[in-house]
């Protein structure tokens, strides 16, 4: 049976309201149809150990180019669904499958049906707000264009881009689901105070004092690798994801499941 291993992190902001000081968040990232084979079983009582009152899915629970598999994938999440409740937003590979239907029919739509239906919450490129104790938080759900996922001549994210998609944040706090972690700054800018992201699976290989080794755009090395980054006043967590697909391989990069805790106030470590 693969390890999966369970990172958990204390995020702080001043902005938090009281009430959801202390609250518990699951973070769930690139499962690929599960290909990678892990025990669905044993990673929905590691989040169920966890306690936590919300869950996210940070894209890809998908794989483009594998048709089956979804469908447990989805089952996991309806049994989540059923405790907390569940937000996603479309990874690249959503995003692709569902851009090019002459490739993949309607396999996108059958699988929004089949979160819906699931109870999981879509949010793509929408927001809702999530209340508790008369204070509320807002979680946005940030879907990019399929062009800032390129190997090659990937354009610079425009100043205004996200404002574009999903309008200017709401005063209060507020979480932001973006699979696509290489654009933390522009998130940051945009006004996010956490984000969720997902994507480079860790850098595949990880290597000790190196941290991983290459992503999915085929970079070395790279900086967003798995963690938690900061930039200004923004919490980035990077989950290392839970599966693989064209580089069917994890070395020294056991699928990881987030717990993220927040608290009110400010850290002293940053």
């Amino acid at each position: 049976m693969k390890k999966i291993v369970n990172s958990i992190y204390d995020v702080y902001s001043e902005k938090l309201p009281c009430s959801f000081d202390g609250m518990k968040i699951a973070m769930l990232s690139d499962l690929h149809d599960n290909v990678y084979g892990i025990s669905l079983e044993k990673l929905y009582g590691m989040i169920v150990e966890q306690e936590p009152e919300l869950v996210i899915v940070a894209g890809d629970l998908l794989t483009r180019k594998h048709s089956d598999g979804s469908d447990e994938v989805v089952g996991l999440l309806k049994r989540l669904a059923d405790r907390y409740p569940v937000f996603f937003a479309n990874g690249n590979h959503e995003t692709k499958v569902k851009v090019y239907t002459e490739k993949y029919g309607d396999r996108y739509n059958k699988l929004m049906q089949a979160l819906k239906k699931a109870g999981v919450k879509i949010l793509n490129n929408g927001h809702v707000d999530y209340k508790k104790n008369g204070e509320l938080i807002h979680i946005y759900g940030l879907e990019i264009g399929k062009e800032f996922f390129l190997i090659r001549n990937r354009p610079s994210m425009k100043e205004d881009y996200i404002s574009g998609l999903i309008g200017m944040p709401l005063d209060g706090y507020g979480i932001l689901i973006a699979h696509n972690p290489m654009f933390f700054k522009q998130y940051a800018a945009w006004g996010a105070d956490l984000v969720f992201s997902g994507h480079v699976h860790g850098g595949i290989v990880r290597l000790p004092f190196a941290g991983g080794v290459l992503n999915p755009d085929y970079t070395l090395f790279p900086h967003y690798d798995g963690g938690e980054y900061h930039e200004k006043n923004s919490t980035m967590l990077l989950g290392r994801g839970l599966g693989t697909h064209t580089i069917n391989v994890r070395i020294n990069n056991p699928p990881e499941l987030v717990t993220a805790v927040l608290h009110r106030g400010r850290s002293d470590s940053f």
